[in-house]
């Protein structure tokens, strides 16, 4: 059933499609656990209402909240034979009485390491009691389901660590160049320039010596968060490594390039304190017409920037300005 490269919604779906095959005549659902909030969200349950779905979506989880908040609450299997004459449901009456909803059985679906990270359930239209088989395979479904979802949680943390540098959540060097040349090759069906700055951090080896890695950390951190505040929307923000920045930005005239540029030097170039450290930077830059952005590739440009950045790091270090 895991099949390579399917969609993690395809999978559900698909699962929900078989055990309502095997149960026949039940709806079911899966809802997902929000670990902040402690909420559930719908995430697959084709067969029942619309409206149904919408009212329980956010639903907190508790001791004695319906079927599913109580089974994500309590770890274990809750079974309501008739949701009109149980406790749990009293404040769902008039929605399961629209819905026409008269049991709930559900599992929590457990992750490898015991956690909560969801609800596996059937409904039926008529009060009822499961036999031993139909509880098998609730429960064996529920297993399914927490295989499926831990494969794709760890596909999207691989996805995220060959993605992102996982200090600053920046693009890392080998992603931010493949997506900057993607672009690249799209930009000369525009009019405008496309700028690429290069953003040094000055005396960042004296800042990790005299206040230690944590406080240098912290300023890799900060200078990301201040390059994507700084940024317009599209703009694509990398870490080439150690202090070196990156970001890749469009615009509709030169104009606005020296607008974005100045607010970049005002912003990380001149000097600034993060937790009483002095910081500054040194930023560099190519700028090309989008027409011709075609002609050039994401190395030759990053090069260029390097350089001037270089140039500017000689000429202005610890005192840039302009």
């Amino acid at each position: 059933m895991l099949a390579l490269g399917q969609k993690k919604e395809e999978m559900l779906e698909q699962l929900i499609d078989v055990t309502e095959n095997i149960y026949n005549d039940r709806l079911t659902s899966i809802l997902l656990l929000n670990p902040q909030t402690n909420t559930l969200h719908c995430a697959c349950a084709p067969s029942l209402p619309e409206f149904y779905n919408k009212a329980l979506e956010g639903v907190p989880i508790g001791p004695t909240t319906g079927s599913c908040g109580a089974a994500a609450y309590h770890k274990q299997k809750v079974i309501t034979e008739n949701i009109n004459d149980h406790h749990n449901w009293a404040s769902f009456k008039p929605l399961t009485l629209r819905a026409n909803l008269a049991s709930c059985w559900s599992v929590p679906i457990l992750s490898s390491k015991n956690k909560v990270l969801g609800t596996f359930a059937t409904y039926s239209r008529e009060p009822a009691r499961p036999t031993p088989f139909e509880l098998e395979i609730l429960e064996m479904a529920a297993s399914v389901c927490a295989v499926t979802l831990e494969k794709y949680e760890i596909e999207e943390e691989l996805m995220q660590s060959a993605t992102y540098d996982f200090l600053t959540n920046a693009y890392n060097r080998r992603a931010f160049c493949q997506k900057t040349q993607q672009e690249l090759d799209d930009y000369n069906k525009h009019d405008g320039f496309i700028a690429l700055f290069y953003i040094d951090i000055n005396d960042f080896k004296v800042i990790n010596d005299q206040y230690g890695h944590a406080i240098g950390d912290l300023v890799l951190i900060e200078t990301a968060k201040r390059l994507n505040q700084l940024s317009q929307k599209n703009d694509i923000v990398g870490r080439m490594g150690g202090d070196e920045f990156v970001l890749l930005s469009t615009f509709n005239n030169e104009e606005e390039f020296s607008q974005l540029y100045q607010l970049l030097l005002n912003g990380i170039g001149n000097e600034r304190f993060i937790e009483n450290v002095v910081c500054s930077a040194s930023i560099g830059y190519t700028l090309v017409k989008r027409c011709e952005a075609d002609e050039h590739d994401i190395q030759s440009l990053l090069s260029h920037a390097d350089s001037e950045m270089y140039k500017v790091k000689q000429k202005f270090k610890h005192k840039l300005t302009c």
